[in-house]
């Protein structure tokens, strides 16, 4: 059963390499600006510098139908280049690593998730969060 709660503030102590690596792939690298080639090799790349931060060896990632983490080949899918969802998968791969800090592994991917968001890109998360974009959130205090 999906829940709606406060997922952007249930890793306060992210990792502050996590959060540097994520401005840098949307800010400097415009994650939000290239084409899904360039995308796809952007997330690419943030999976192996955040992997390098926790130690784990890089899933591989693929276009795909639709958003999944296959543990035994360790591999993501993705339909479209999407910050929050690329983070959430990514963050079935630390479980698959022994990072679980939420019984529920869904809980647990989108409070990592949304909550890199939230810390990383204040503003931006802010902005999507108002209009509505950010799932399983409750509606913006500030309203529309």
């Amino acid at each position: 059963m999906s829940v709606i709660q406060d997922y952007h503030l249930m890793f306060p102590d992210l990792s502050s390499n996590t959060l540097e690596i994520i401005r840098h792939i949307v800010t400097e690298q415009g994650l939000w600006r290239v084409d899904k080639e360039e995308g796809f090799d952007l997330i690419r790349d943030m999976y192996g510098k955040i992997s390098s931060v926790y130690g784990f060896p890089t899933p591989s990632v693929i276009e795909d139908t639709y958003e999944y983490y296959f543990i035994s080949g360790e591999r993501i899918g993705l339909p479209k280049v999407s910050l929050v969802s690329s983070l959430h998968e990514y963050r079935h791969h630390m479980q698959k690593h022994g990072r679980l800090r939420f019984g529920d592994v869904e809980v647990d991917a989108r409070g990592w998730s949304i909550s890199a968001f939230h810390y990383a890109l204040p503003e931006d998360f802010d902005s999507s969060w108002r209009r509505g974009l950010i799932w399983y959130l409750p509606p913006h205090p500030g309203g529309e």
